[in-house]
């Protein structure tokens, strides 16, 4: 069942990608005066407890409802080829982590897709691009990861900051070594954090909030093992 709703998404993306491949086939470009463009939407992708997923199209700022003109708008971006690369993740909170992962590595077909998942109206955790095969990664000093394993045990770069739920610990870590950089002139506070697949994404809500509490002020979700220790490539709205 779960793959059923999964094939979904990759239908969305399948049908952007085989139109947007064809041939000596150009894409008009948009019309001039034109209020609304493909870059204006993103796809909504809900996910339940039970792993199904749902896809609906929103606007990326302002109201989510779409007046007459936005869906005209939106008909002729499509009718154009220009179909959204953006994503927004909306998992119910007891959706499992492995669930979401499959929902990200469904979507993040390409280096030009965009994904974040929403965690409430002011904070959002970013999904890194898929790395472009012809691009050479460059290491990142300042790497750093949370890491929540399957027996809740919280760690920060393979160190040991506690037991799940409290968050205590590696919260006053992270603001240290943010105020030390600081005191250097470095201002990456960029966390990337890993959950265990059976954790749910209330869990995902929790940390992302401690890190963010802690000064970060880009959290990512680490959705591969490889390319963790370079610099990742991910998109604020």
């Amino acid at each position: 069942m779960r793959n059923r709703n999964f094939a979904v998404i990759a239908f969305v993306l399948l049908l952007a990608a085989i139109v947007s491949a064809q041939p000596g086939r150009k894409k008009p470009a948009v019309a001039a005066g034109s209020d609304q463009a493909a870059s204006d939407f993103e796809f909504e992708v809900t996910i339940t407890p039970l792993g199904m997923a749902g896809v609906s199209v929103r606007k990326k700022s302002g109201s989510s409802l779409l007046t007459p003109a936005m869906l005209s708008a939106l008909a002729d971006q499509s009718a154009k080829n220009s179909f959204s690369r953006s994503f927004v993740i909306r998992p119910d909170k007891g959706a499992k982590m492995a669930d979401i992962l499959a929902a990200i590595n469904a979507l993040r077909v390409s280096p030009k897709t965009d994904i974040r998942i929403e965690v409430d109206a002011d904070l959002s955790v970013f999904v890194p691009k898929k790395p472009d095969p012809n691009a050479m990664p460059r290491p990142n000093p300042l790497f750093l990861l949370v890491n929540i394993d399957e027996r809740s045990n919280i760690s920060l770069n393979g160190e040991k900051e506690g037991i799940f739920p409290d968050t205590s610990k590696v919260e006053q870590h992270l603001n240290q070594i943010f105020q030390d950089r600081a005191k250097n002139g470095l201002s990456d506070t960029a966390v990337v954090i890993s959950l265990a697949k059976g954790m749910t994404f209330a869990n995902l809500v929790e940390i992302a909030r401690a890190v963010r509490k802690a000064g970060s002020e880009a959290v990512s979700l680490q959705v591969d093992e490889s390319g963790t220790m370079f610099e990742m490539e991910i998109t604020k709205p």
